[in-house]
C-alpha cells in the first residue's frame, strides 16, 4: 500500500511518517513531497493508492490539490492532516473529495484509526468475482474448489478472491515462489507467487504465526523456516485441486522457496497472458489481505 505524504514542514512529515511505520496492519509504502507541485510529479510517476496532504502550503494549497486529483479522476484516496480545526472548512474538504480531515497535533492511534479504513477499502476495491476463461492446456485450479480444500485442511475462515491482474512490483518483495510438477514426468506445469500478506495468512491459517512473528516478517522481512515449512505443508495438502485436464493427474508441491531479490523470470511471469494465469487475494480474519500469483505451464 502505497501512501504519499505532501507538507511543507520537513519535521511534520517525519512525525507522520514515523506514526505510519507503526502501522501493524500493513506495512506501508511512503514518499514524501513538500509542496503540491512536487507531489504531482511523484503521483504520475509513483501512482500511491492515498495521498496525505496539508493545507497551507506556499504554492498550491492542500484543499487545491484534493480538488485537482479529484477531477483528474485518478484512482487515488485523499485526505488531509491539518492545523485547520474549522467545522466549516473541514466540511468544505470533505466535499471536494477529503476522505477525512484529521486536526494537528494528533497521536498515532488517532492517524492509524483514520487510515484503517481507507486501507481496507483498497484491498475491497481490488476483488472481482469475474472468471476468465483459461487456456484447456493449463492445469490451473478453479478458485471455488481451491478455497474449498483449503477450508477443509487448512482453515475454515480462509477465504479466496480473484482481483484484477497485478503488474510486477519490486516494492512486493520478498515472496515466496512455488513450482507445482506433475509426480509422473515431475516435469514444472504451474508456478505460485506469494507475497508475503500470502504467507502470513497461510502460515497463521495452519497455527504456526504468532501477532510477533507476523509482525517481524511484514515490517522487518524475518520469514523463518517454520513459517515456510508451515506454507509448504499447507499447500502441498491442497495442491490437487492442480488437476491436469489431459492426464487427469494431480500436480504436486515442487519446490518453495523465498525471493528476497528481483530476477528477470519474476518479472516475465506477471506479463503473462490473461488465459495462462489467475491473479488472486487470501484473506482470515483481522489479517491484511495476501496476494498470488498462479500461472500455468503447457505441457
Amino acid at each position: 500500500m502505497k501512501i504519499l505524504l505532501v507538507d511543507d514542514s520537513a519535521a511534520t512529515l517525519e512525525i507522520i511518517s514515523r506514526g505510519l511505520a507503526r502501522f501493524r496492519y500493513r506495512k506501508l509504502l511512503i514518499k514524501k513531497a513538500q509542496s503540491a507541485k512536487e507531489a504531482l510529479k511523484i503521483i504520475g510517476a509513483w501512482q500511491p493508492d492515498i495521498v496525505l496532504t496539508d493545507w497551507h502550503m506556499p504554492d498550491i494549497s492542500g484543499l487545491a490539490l484534493v480538488k485537482a486529483i479529484k477531477q483528474k479522476r485518478l484512482d487515488i484516496t485523499m485526505a488531509m492532516v491539518t492545523t485547520v480545526d474549522d467545522q466549516a472548512q473541514i466540511k468544505l474538504a470533505l466535499d471536494y473529495g477529503a476522505e477525512f480531515v484529521l486536526s494537528k497535533p494528533f497521536a498515532d492511534d488517532d492517524l492509524h484509526n483514520k487510515i484503517m479504513p481507507l486501507v481496507i477499502a483498497a484491498e475491497e476495491n481490488n476483488k472481482t468475482r469475474q472468471i476468465h476463461t483459461l487456456h484447456k492446456g493449463i492445469p490451473l485450479p478453479q478458485v471455488g474448489q481451491l478455497e474449498k480444500l483449503m477450508n477443509k485442511h487448512i482453515d475454515s475462515e480462509l477465504r479466496l478472491y480473484q482481483i484484477m491482474k497485478m503488474e510486477y512490483d519490486a516494492d512486493n518483495l520478498p515472496c515466496m515462489m512455488v513450482a507445482y510438477e506433475d509426480p509422473s514426468s515431475q516435469k514444472v506445469r504451474a508456478i505460485g507467487v506469494f507475497d508475503v500478506y500470502a504467507i502470513c495468512v497461510l502460515a497463521a491459517s495452519a497455527g504456526q504465526l504468532s501477532d510477533q512473528a507476523g509482525y517481524q516478517a511484514v515490517h522487518q522481512q524475518q520469514i523463518t523456516d517454520d513459517i515456510l515449512s508451515a506454507c509448504h505443508s499447507a499447500l502441498n495438502s491442497t495442491s490437487y485441486a492442480f488437476l491436469d485436464s489431459i492426464t487427469r493427474r494431480s500436480l504436486r508441491v515442487k519446490t518453495l522457496q523465498l525471493v528476497s531479490k528481483p530476477f528477470p523470470k519474476l518479472k516475465r511471469l506477471y506479463k503473462t497472458a490473461d488465459n495462462m494465469r489467475i491473479d488472486l487475494c487470501c484473506q482470515r480474519p483481522n489479517m491484511a489481505q495476501g496476494k498470488i500469483l498462479l500461472v500455468g505451464l503447457l505441457g
